[in-house]
């Protein structure tokens, strides 16, 4: 394009000696300049004398001529396009910043995984849940006030019962009226519990059996007897009911060597979970042919569908329900009431 000759400015002619050198130095120039920017050299282009920068729009004098700012504008693009950049690193951040927030991801992680094994650290003292449906649960509610029919001195020890922290490892009470029917039906007389707490199921025991019947109670800790027995002789049925301190086998065992095997009709356990089979075993001595033992906490909160290594308790228990699955010597029924419960009737 030519400039007007309105503006008294010579056109840009190709033709001219001035342009020709222009033209050269141009490219000789920026032959040296490409030269400089491969061997990672800076390049600063110095201004040439009589030539004034021009901002936008302008027109920078040289030689006489007038040449627009946008030639100058490309040259630059040009050598910009041409230079090395200088490598930006993938991280700004600080090495200390860095390594901080990997320890703390490393923390949150650890923490996560010790929270989901092990949900006291975060939460205290796991408490054992005693019933399949929540007992706050309408359907709870529902099979309390369609089925439950609680003397009132047992509701009395459930309710004084439930005031204490460990008061959640008592049986439950749908569980307990179920063993006092299955004593009621078979007529038993004699009556063996492994696990007492504060009392409630020996008194739910104790009421269903004839006035000259017995409950053989085996505890290690009184503390929690006392708690009841005032409400067993309150209920009139204290003498029917022996507690024994001391350990459950050792009270099994004496009982196996004063002769009684075979003679009791009914047998409870529930007491430390790691002893489920020394319990089961000597109460299957115990009882007659077509008696019955009720153990307690079979599937431990369902636990025992993947049981940890270190969870002996679980384990043990997991054991005991494959035993029992395979053992010829007794009938069972697994009832999902409670925490669980097995029916062992003895052929």
């Amino acid at each position: 394009m030519r400039c007007s000759q309105k503006t008294g400015h010579r056109p840009f002619s190709t033709d001219t000696p001035s342009d020709t050198r222009f033209t050269r130095e141009k490219t000789q120039h920026l032959s040296t300049s490409r030269s400089r920017a491969a061997r990672g050299m800076n390049v600063i282009q110095k201004p040439r004398p009589g030539r004034e920068e021009a901002g936008p729009g302008r027109l920078a004098p040289r030689g006489g001529q007038l040449r627009p700012t946008s030639l100058r504008r490309g040259r630059t693009a040009q050598l910009a396009a041409t230079s090395p950049r200088p490598e930006m690193p993938l991280f700004s951040v600080p090495k200390e910043v860095a390594v901080g927030t990997a320890m703390l991801g490393v923390a949150f992680a650890t923490g996560l995984l010790a929270g989901k094994r092990y949900p006291s650290l975060l939460f205290g003292t796991s408490k054992p849940h005693k019933s399949i449906i929540g007992k706050s649960s309408p359907l709870w509610q529902y099979i309390l006030d369609h089925s439950l029919r609680e003397h009132p001195i047992l509701k009395k020890l459930r309710l004084l019962t439930a005031e204490y922290p460990w008061g959640k490892m008592m049986v439950s009470c749908d569980q307990a009226q179920l063993m006092a029917n299955l004593i009621k039906l078979i007529k038993a007389k004699k009556v063996i519990e492994v696990g007492v707490l504060t009392g409630y199921n020996a008194l739910s025991m104790a009421l269903a059996l004839p006035d000259n019947g017995r409950v053989i109670a085996c505890d290690i800790n009184e503390d929690y007897a006392k708690i009841g027995k005032p409400l067993w002789k309150e209920a009139g049925v204290d003498h029917k009911i022996d507690l024994r301190i001391k350990p459950a086998t050792q009270t099994l065992d004496e009982l196996l060597a004063g002769g009684e095997a075979e003679t009791f009709d009914f047998a409870f356990i529930d007491a430390d979970k790691e002893s489920y089979n020394e319990y089961y075993e000597k109460c299957l001595r115990l009882i007659k042919k077509g008696g019955i033992i009720a153990i307690d906490n079979v599937l431990r909160c369902g636990m025992v569908l993947k049981p940890r290594k270190d969870d002996l308790a679980t384990q043990s228990i997991h054991h005991l329900n494959e035993k029992l699955v395979r053992d010829a010597r007794v009938n069972i029924s697994m009832i999902p009431m409670g925490d669980g419960v097995t029916l062992v009737f003895k052929l």
